[in-house]
């Protein structure tokens, strides 16, 4: 029987929280699949059985696209490439049949969507940073859309998915080391939990996209709408699961926090090919503000992995690393972006 019905559950993390206590502890003779359509149906009485299950198989297939972007990007870092060259050619693919002034814009409100994201997650762990792109720094002539410009554009795209991940890292380490006191998770959970992790990833990481869908289905998550693509949802869970596993891994000795940050970038990488073309290609209108729910979600999987406390030194080392990367990015800019978000930036430090 469930503990906790979900009238009880007033936040994304409480619901998380549920849905990996009851995978923990589910009854292992039923198939994930059919366990996760019913634990949808629980959460979300609305919601005909029928529709669940179609909802779980949709999680279910868009691990499986993340996990083959995943291995991808690996094969071609084995060959040579950086992170943000994959991304760049990948981007630039979606864009090889559409009006380069089209493609230029779209790319061009991608980026703006990300600074402003990031923004918010730099300035939580370096209170400095807030202001900084408020100063103009070139004249604002239109750009002029080329092939080498949409390139240049998707590379630098690629530099602000990157930033994510590890500014959402450094605040989930920033909040962990705030927080007075763990929350009280059973050994039987942790355990099992941890086992999940090492025989089948997959598994959790559609766990998590099915709690995120939840709460996004009742209104509980602000910053994921009802309407967000599954897909892009399970992308987010990805890359919360990738982190949390990297971040653990340091704190046990398995992992340097280089390789930790590598990770790290990679799965927001092969996240961000998703909801990347879905704006350049129409599907969703702006990008979603992924840095605050991958904090929420990285947070709360650390907390039922029950890493030790982390050292002060591992959130410098992250903190210090994520305000660099915004650094060298707003050097290496150029368009329009920085130069026209002073209005943004009012708005939202204000």
């Amino acid at each position: 029987m469930e503990k906790r019905e979900f009238t009880e559950k007033t936040s994304v993390e409480d619901i998380l929280g549920s849905f990996v206590s009851s995978y923990a502890e589910r009854d292992r003779s039923v198939e994930f699949s059919q366990w996760l359509g019913y634990r949808l149906r629980r959460e979300i009485p609305d919601m005909s059985e029928e529709t669940c299950k179609e909802l779980a198989d949709e999680i279910i297939g868009a691990v499986a696209d993340y996990d083959r972007r995943r291995r991808e990007l690996d094969a071609a870092i084995d060959d040579g490439q950086s992170k943000e060259e994959w991304f760049a050619g990948y981007l630039a693919k979606k864009c090889e049949d559409m009006p380069l002034d089209v493609a230029g814009e779209r790319l061009q409100q991608i980026e703006d969507d990300l600074i402003i994201s990031n923004m918010q997650l730099i300035q939580k762990i370096d209170e400095g940073q807030a202001e900084v792109v408020e100063v103009s720094g070139a004249d604002d002539d239109p750009v002029e859309w080329n092939e080498y410009s949409v390139k240049n554009k998707a590379y630098e795209i690629g530099n602000q998915i990157i930033l994510t991940g590890i500014a959402a890292a450094a605040n989930v380490l920033k909040e962990k080391e705030q927080r007075d006191e763990a929350v009280d998770i059973s050994g039987i959970v942790v355990e099992t939990f941890r086992d999940g992790l090492k025989n089948d990833s997959g598994e959790v990481k559609a766990v998590v996209a099915g709690a995120v869908r939840a709460a996004a289905e009742k209104g509980m998550a602000d910053i994921v709408s009802q309407d967000t693509p599954t897909a892009v949802i399970t992308d987010m869970a990805g890359v919360a699961v990738e982190s949390a596993e990297a971040l653990f891994d340091v704190v046990n000795g398995e992992s340097t926090m280089t390789d930790a940050m590598d990770r790290m970038g990679r799965a927001s990488v092969a996240a961000g090919c998703r909801y990347a073309s879905d704006v350049l290609e129409g599907k969703l209108a702006k990008v979603p503000y992924v840095g605050p729910i991958l904090v929420d979600l990285a947070g709360g999987l650390l907390e039922h992995m029950k890493a030790p406390k982390f050292t002060e030194n591992v959130y410098n080392t992250v903190r210090d690393a994520a305000v660099a990367t915004w650094e060298g990015v707003k050097k290496s800019r150029v368009g329009k972006a920085v130069r026209n978000l002073g209005k943004f930036v009012k708005k939202i430090f204000g």
